[in-house]
């Protein structure tokens, strides 16, 4: 028994896509990365990142709960995530990001985890077409061990015996 759950579209999948790009790294316009003339490293803009792992985690749980995409808009996720954000400035969390060293691996496991789990179910409801399709095998019969008696009722009328039986 296999459920179809509904897949998103192209435009949805590049979005997500991209949203999670910016929030991993991406470049400056992408990831609203300030610019700084000192010599560090650009600082991340913590809202926009989180903006874009709350899409890339709506558009991955939103086949199995189809409520979560009503829910969480991408107003809903933008207002949300500076809000959070905002939080996390005041008492100085992750300043480094979200991600932080690990955001690379973290937006390829989100992008790949799901696309192998497609994988797995349509690869297993192929496999199931298939056999759905291949006639029954014929029912085996298993031989009489040797040795064994034949029960009494395994004896018909047009049983063949030789000798005095």
């Amino acid at each position: 028994m296999t459920t179809e759950a509904p897949t998103t579209t192209e435009p949805e999948q590049a979005a997500d896509l991209a949203a999670l790009q910016a929030a991993a790294a991406g470049t400056e316009a992408e990831a609203g990365l300030a610019t700084t003339d000192t010599g560090e490293p650009p600082r991340v803009d913590l809202a926009t990142e989180i903006a874009g792992l709350a899409s890339v985690a709506v558009a991955t749980l939103g086949p199995m709960f189809p409520s979560i995409k009503s829910i969480y808009t991408p107003e809903v996720t933008q207002a949300a995530a500076q809000a959070i954000a905002a939080v996390c400035n005041k008492h100085g969390w992750m300043q480094g990001g979200m991600l932080g060293e690990w955001g690379e691996e973290i937006a390829c496991l989100a992008i790949v985890g799901p696309l192998a789990l497609q994988t797995v179910k349509g690869v297993k409801a192929d496999i199931a077409a298939r056999e759905k399709d291949q006639p029954a095998p014929p029912e085996r019969i298993a031989a009489p061990v040797m040795g064994e008696p034949v029960p009494a009722e395994a004896m018909g009328q047009k049983t063949v015996t030789f000798g005095n039986a």
